[in-house]
């Protein structure tokens, strides 16, 4: 049996369902599943298996390992995360250190006062595993950050000395992961948000839970 997480599901044909699942030992796959079977939630932890099918592998002895408890704001972070894996995620790639990454923070959440350092956390831990990871502490030639100087952020490459760019001092006190610092949270959100969207082909909808509620209208989850 293998541990995993539902990340989507989709009708497939009449009696099935097409499973998106992230496991431990084998990374995302797509599943079939009857629509007999009883499917666990989002962000639940599981154990399963499957056996090879003529189009998908279909999954079998799916059950739930582990109960979620998410609610409100930390169940809107959960699913960002969970929305970065669909859409980043290559398929059938073991990502042992993202899976563990994943499960933490989903525990996290769950206990945590204070959502954001756990999200920019895995955010680092999930770009450094898909080979986009970049230095905190030096800049894209391999110098030392300073403190008193300022930097912009070019994905794919790291921080490149601008007048007007990010403090160097923010990025440092993030790199040491100093939690009593706001402003170096703040800081790495902004640079994780660009070098993110620079990997998407189109916008999260999870980020549109974030967004404030307008006057005499209520926000139903979707």
């Amino acid at each position: 049996m293998a541990s995993l997480y539902l990340l989507r599901r989709q009708p497939l044909r009449e009696h099935e369902w097409l499973l998106d699942i992230f496991s431990q030992q084998h990374g995302r796959l797509s599943v079939v599943a009857g629509r007999s079977n009883q499917i666990p939630d989002l962000l639940q932890c599981c154990d399963g298996d499957w056996v090879s099918a003529e189009d998908w592998p279909r999954i079998r002895g799916l059950r739930p390992a582990q109960a979620s408890s998410l609610k409100g704001p930390a169940l809107y972070c959960a699913l960002y995360i969970t929305e970065l894996l669909t859409r980043l995620l290559p398929r059938g790639e073991a990502l042992p250190d993202v899976f563990l990454a994943y499960q933490e923070t989903l525990q996290a959440l769950a206990v945590s006062q204070l959502p954001d350092p756990w999200l920019r956390l895995f955010e680092v831990r999930l770009l450094s595993a898909l080979g986009y990871g970049f230095s905190w502490q030096q800049d894209a030639q391999g110098q030392p950050l300073q403190a008193d100087s300022r930097y912009l952020f070019v994905p794919r490459e790291g921080f490149a000395i601008s007048e007007r760019g990010i403090k160097g001092a923010d990025l440092i006190a993030f790199a040491r992961t100093e939690r009593d610092n706001p402003a170096a949270w703040v800081t790495a959100k902004q640079v994780l948000r660009i070098a993110i969207d620079d990997l998407l082909e189109r916008p999260l909808t999870s980020r549109e839970l974030f967004m404030p509620i307008p006057a005499g209208k209520v926000k139903e989850p979707k």
